[in-house]
């Protein structure tokens, strides 16, 4: 069956939604996430094909890091969407398989993207991306999360600056988007994502280990053989989302062989 095409912008705007295959962990830990927010930020500025002129490819409006996938507002310029949203994947995957030792792809194969045509839904998206981690419980309020552009760019709280933030605070004023970004958004809003997104608990996997090996405990998960560990593993990182980190954390097997096993 053919893919059906991308929903073009009037405007050159995006939401994207870059998310790790099999809903794996991207980011595993601090130096990942600011890794990932020195190749947005160097993105948009290129040097083009006689390696003299620089190229403005992108603007970045908004972008926020969750754990196993990444939302960001751009706008076109001289690159089109798919190239730059290549060339981030890329830079990344690059640096994250070198770091861990991995091959293969890191992102889902296809990123999901959704146009932004008028200023009501570009404030829509501005606050749907920047509460994320509000929604997933990571933090209570948009300001207190570090791996997005609401503290770091709009705030200053970041020493790696990424977003053109010109066009919203021109528009709306610090003021009037520091009270819409906490704000709830209305049940009826839709974007990309909106119910994909899950942080799993600890006790969560456990369970579920426990349930697939019929033990009463991990220590009873343990004596399993390496081979039926394995398998639990990839059972309940498919099945639940769970990282590699969390897995190790839960399960008490070293890091370094989940990583082999959900390779």
């Amino acid at each position: 069956m053919p893919r059906i095409g991308r929903e073009q912008s009037g405007t050159g705007i995006y939401h994207v939604m870059l998310r790790g295959i099999n809903r794996q962990d991207i980011f595993e830990e601090p130096e990942d996430y600011w890794t990932f927010i020195k190749i947005l930020s160097a993105v948009q500025d290129r040097l083009a094909d006689d390696l003299v002129t620089r190229v403005i490819t992108c603007h970045i409006y908004a972008y926020c890091l969750m754990p196993n996938h990444i939302h960001v507002m751009l706008c076109e310029k001289s690159w089109h969407l798919g190239e730059v949203v290549k060339s981030i994947a890329a830079s990344y995957a690059f640096y994250f398989n070198k770091k861990y030792g991995r091959i293969g792809h890191l992102f889902q194969d296809r990123f999901k993207s959704e146009p932004c045509n008028d200023s009501n839904y570009y404030l829509t998206l501005f606050r749907y991306i920047h509460q994320n981690p509000i929604k997933a419980g990571l933090v209570s309020r948009a300001e207190d999360y570090e791996y997005s552009s609401w503290g770091n760019d709009y705030l200053g709280k970041g020493s790696q600056l990424v977003c053109h933030t010109q066009p919203a605070l021109k528009r709306y004023g610090i003021a009037e988007l520091a009270e819409w970004v906490n704000m709830p958004l209305e049940d009826n809003i839709r974007c990309i994502d909106m119910n994909e997104r899950k942080i799993i608990a600890d006790e969560t996997v456990r369970q579920m280990i426990l349930k697939k090996c019929g033990a009463d405990n991990i220590s009873g998960f343990q004596l399993n053989s390496r081979e039926r560990q394995k398998d639990i593993v990839r059972e309940v990182m498919m099945e639940l989302g769970a990282g590699p980190r969390q897995m190790s954390r839960v399960s008490g097997l070293p890091y370094t062989l989940i990583y082999r096993t959900c390779k």
